[in-house]
């Protein structure tokens, strides 16, 4: 319509009118994976991989994301507690760099991982890359394989859901999966709690602690 508006066929292009006009995205719904539905998938996947369902679901981090984080992204296993170690995800959806602090569960997850002297990376295979360039599409398989009844995207959907039951406030959510903006937390993830649990979601303000 841009093309055909620049010809001089037509004065106003009405794309861009009826996105100005909005249009509400309606959401999907999110499927919240069993534990035993993400040890069934973790023990299909091959080699690292079958540590990768877990640290989504303890991080609600993105497939793509989390695929391409190498140890040295990686800070403080030194002293692998809560509270003293992070990660810097440098491949985000956005581009912009973003680094967690990582809960006791997912550090836990780290332990397990083998290390390879070859590739630097946490999700590391014996590939020219050193890591599995297509990771979404292999856990795509892998669920149909084992009837995991979710997306993988909805491990990252149930974490966020699960900290905000547990009393996170909705802009540490945010800023921890890395949404733009708090209003896309509060949309995807409001409609599945409690009147109470949304007033305890935004009582710390921006402070987000």
């Amino acid at each position: 319509m841009k093309h055909i508006k620049n010809k001089g066929w037509i004065e106003v292009n009405p794309v861009q009118l009826f996105e100005k006009q909005g249009m509400r995205e309606k959401l999907p719904p999110i499927v919240l994976p069993t534990k035993e539905a993400i040890a069934r998938l973790s023990a299909r996947a091959p080699g690292t991989l079958t540590f990768f369902p877990g640290f989504l679901n303890e991080t609600g981090g993105r497939i793509t994301e989390v695929a391409m984080i190498k140890w040295p992204d990686v800070c403080g296993m030194e002293r692998p507690v809560e509270g003293n170690v992070t990660l810097t995800l440098q491949k985000t959806k956005g581009g912009k760099v973003r680094t967690i602090t990582l809960r006791q569960e997912a550090i836990d997850i780290l332990l397990q991982i083998p290390r390879s002297n070859r590739s630097p990376y946490v999700f590391w295979n014996k590939t020219k890359d050193g890591y599995y360039r297509a990771a979404a599409n292999l856990f795509w398989d892998y669920a149909q394989e084992v009837d995991f009844g979710a997306r993988m995207h909805d491990l990252r959907h149930k974490f966020a859901i699960e900290r905000l039951k547990e009393g996170w406030s909705v802009y540490r959510v945010q800023r921890y999966i890395g949404h733009g903006s708090v209003k896309t937390t509060e949309r995807y993830y409001f409609r599945y709690l409690t009147q109470e649990q949304q007033a305890v979601a935004n009582a710390d303000g921006n402070v987000g602690l």
